[in-house]
C-alpha cells in the first residue's frame, strides 16, 4: 500500500526518535537537459531493514504524493532497503522540455524512512513509529543556458531597491547564500565570527533578495554559497549603486 508523506504510524507512548536511518548521499540533486536518468544513492545505516517511499514535489510539501503533477518521476517509489545496504534512485524527466530554457528550475526530492515495528513484549507494547521525510532541491537545468555555473559570482551584487538593500542574482541559475559579511581583504577561505544573515537565503534566477537591515553601506561583501557539490563556496561580491 502506498504511503502518504504525512505518515504517522502510532500507538500509545514508545518513543524512540532520532534521526533518519536511510540517508542521502547528495544534498541537492542537478538534471541537465538531454539526461535519460539521474541516479541518487541511499544507504540505509541502521540495523534493520526499512522501507521507503520517494516522490518529487514543486516545492508545496503539503500535498500528498498521489496529488502532485510534476514533470518528473522517481523508481522505486516504494521499496524495503536492508541493514546496512544501499538503493539507487533513478529519476527520469517526462515533460521537462517544457520547462523555461533561459533558467533553471527548482523542484523536490523527498525520501521518507519508515522504520520496522519496534520488537517488544507483550506487557510493553504500547510504542510510538513516526516515519521521518528527508528532502532535497532538484535543479533542472536547461543546456541552452550561456552562462557556465562556475561563473555565477560574476553575476552577484548588493544592489538598493525601494530603499532597502538586496542581493541582485543577475544568473539563470538559483544560489543558496549561507554567509555574508563585510570584506576588507584577507584569506577568503578564512573563518569569519561574523556572518550578517540570520537564516540561509534561496535566491531565485534573475531577482533581487531583500537582505536583513544588518546588511549596510559596505563596498565589498564576502559571501559563502552552496556549489553544485554541496560544498561552501567563497566569493567577493560589490555593492553597486
Amino acid at each position: 500500500m502506498m504511503l502518504r508523506y504525512f505518515t504517522l504510524l502510532t500507538a500509545l507512548c514508545w518513543t524512540g526518535l532520532t534521526a533518519a536511518s536511510v540517508v542521502i548521499n547528495s544534498t541537492r540533486v542537478i538534471y541537465s537537459q538531454g539526461a535519460k536518468v539521474v541516479n541518487v544513492q541511499l544507504v540505509n545505516k541502521s540495523t534493520a531493514a526499512h522501507l521507503i517511499q520517494s516522490w518529487i514535489d514543486n516545492g508545496n510539501p503539503e500535498i500528498s504524493p498521489e496529488k502532485i503533477e510534476v514533470p518528473f518521476s522517481v523508481s522505486p517509489a516504494v521499496v524495503q532497503i536492508a541493514s546496512h545496504e544501499g538503493q539507487i534512485l533513478k529519476i527520469m524527466q517526462r515533460e521537462a522540455n517544457a520547462l523555461p530554457e533561459d533558467r533553471e528550475s527548482v523542484f523536490w526530492l523527498n525520501v521518507l524512512d519508515v522504520p520496522p515495528v519496534p520488537e517488544v513484549s507483550e506487557d510493553k507494547a504500547n510504542y510510538l513509529q513516526v516515519a521521518l521525510r528527508s528532502r532535497i532541491k532538484l535543479f533542472y537545468r536547461p543546456g541552452a543556458l550561456k552562462l557556465k555555473a562556475e561563473d555565477i559570482d560574476e553575476h552577484l551584487s548588493v544592489r538598493v531597491k525601494n530603499g532597502s538593500r538586496c542581493i541582485n542574482n543577475d544568473s539563470p541559475y538559483y544560489v543558496t547564500l549561507m554567509e555574508m559579511a563585510p570584506w576588507q581583504g584577507g584569506d577568503l577561505k578564512k573563518p569569519l565570527k561574523l556572518n550578517l544573515l540570520k537564516d540561509t537565503l534561496f535566491v531565485s534566477p534573475f531577482s533581487c533578495y531583500p537582505l536583513p537591515v544588518e546588511v549596510s553601506k559596505h563596498s565589498q561583501y564576502r559571501i559563502a554559497r552552496m556549489n553544485d557539490f554541496g560544498s561552501k563556496h567563497f566569493a567577493v561580491v560589490s555593492q553597486v549603486l
